[in-house]
């Protein structure tokens, strides 16, 4: 019996030491701070998967940087449509012969820019001074018969008065007159056009502009009407922009677009110049003309670039506007997730127009107008960081210090 009751006592013993040595020590895990919150970084992607599996509770603070986050302001919004095409000069001309002839002279190359009236070719004038002399020579001649007949015509008229000739050989004078008359004006006429043909030998710039293109080279025999150079402006241009048949009557001449160039830094304010009347067959879209000025000298813009751009159909000024990026879409339900009071809530709002071009900051795109749900001075996560716990309370993470000069220098 006191052996039974011996080894009951010592396994007593051995249980309750077992106990002792499996409770956990509080003091080893209790926090230092119990009443500080943990903090759980929303930027990362565990933290945001953390709070999506709700393993975060609501006392952890979620901390965002500060370019996470977006003050509601006012703004101003459009509704644009975008617009494509290719710069074509609305001046352009091409230099042609109107005389045939020999090259000569062609005193312009492409690229070069030349003046209104500016020698731009020549072509061999002998043949047209010797075609002029000719005709010179011509009118001399009936200017003297001209002269010749007139004379007999005084003496005739005089012969008359006396009745030594008859009326009929006083009216063949007159005639002769006449037909001489008519002979020096054909001559006179005949050497104006000798004289502009030999003007003609030179070709002349008929607009000030930029030589595109030359069709022929200095000792070619042309005939007549045949192209030697051609010129275009480059300080006024414009593109043709299809825009759907429905957004049309939201256009107007004068309206502004703003285009950006391939190739030109910057961007180019425009004008709708024309709208045409009827739609284009198979795409049901309406040709629209834009009109863009340039400087006269030193542009960099070239006939046939390709520019793009954005028309603004709708323009809404003053209005609240917030970033695409900060609204979420669950079934049909638009929110944004809001700092209130130092904590995370989910704000439902309802949106007007988008602008999915309109520039945000941080390098963002895109723009909604808040039409009810937020008021000016409001702060939400203006990025997308995935799904948010409602409640959790919110810490702003310090801005990464500036790196002194000397460790600038060190960095690689």
């Amino acid at each position: 019996m006191k052996r039974w009751l011996a080894a009951v006592a010592a396994l007593t013993l051995a249980a309750g030491g077992a106990m002792l040595a499996l409770r956990p020590d509080r003091a080893a895990r209790a926090p230092t701070g119990a009443d500080a919150p943990a903090t759980v970084p929303a930027t990362g992607a565990t933290g945001a998967a953390r709070n999506a599996a709700g393993d975060a509770p609501a006392s952890v603070a979620i901390e965002f940087a500060s370019t996470d986050l977006h003050t509601v302001g006012a703004g101003s919004i459009s509704r644009t449509i975008p617009v494509t095409g290719t710069l074509t000069p609305v001046d352009r001309t091409t230099v042609k012969t109107r005389v045939a002839g020999e090259i000569v002279q062609l005193a312009v190359r492409e690229g070069e820019q030349v003046r209104s009236g500016q020698l731009v070719a020549r072509l061999d004038p002998a043949d047209f001074e010797l075609r002029v002399r000719e005709r010179d020579a011509q009118l001399r001649s009936a200017q003297a018969q001209l002269a010749q007949a007139q004379r007999t015509l005084e003496n005739n008229r005089q012969l008359l008065d006396r009745q030594f000739i008859s009326q009929n050989a006083f009216d063949n004078a007159r005639s002769a007159v006449d037909i001489a008359a008519a002979a020096r004006d054909a001559a006179a006429a005949q050497l104006s056009q000798a004289r502009k043909a030999l003007a003609d030998t030179r070709l002349t710039a008929p607009m000030s502009g930029v030589v595109a293109e030359r069709f022929a080279q200095a000792g070619e025999k042309l005939p007549a009407d045949s192209r030697v150079v051609s010129i275009v402006d480059l300080s006024r241009m414009e593109i043709e922009a299809p825009v759907p048949a429905s957004d049309i009557a939201s256009v107007s001449v004068g309206q502004p677009v703003v285009l950006s160039i391939e190739g030109v830094a910057g961007e180019h304010v425009g004008s709708v110049a024309r709208i045409n009347p009827a739609t284009q067959a198979g795409t049901r879209s309406v040709p629209v003309y834009i009109a863009l000025s340039f400087p006269s000298d030193g542009s960099r813009v070239r006939a046939g670039m390709f520019a793009q751009g954005r028309l603004a159909l709708d323009v809404r000024r003053d209005v609240l506007v917030v970033p695409l990026s900060a609204i979420r879409d669950a079934g049909g339900r638009q929110f944004v997730y809001l700092i209130d009071d130092g904590r995370l809530v989910e704000r439902d709002l309802r949106v007007g127009l988008r602008d999915e071009s309109a520039p945000v900051g941080q390098g963002g795109i895109g723009l909604a107008e808040v039409l009810d749900g937020l008021k000016a001075g409001d702060h939400i996560v203006g990025v997308n960081l995935g799904a948010l716990r409602a409640g959790s309370r919110v810490a702003i993470a310090p801005p990464a210090p500036r790196p002194t000069s000397a460790e600038a220098r060190r960095s690689p």
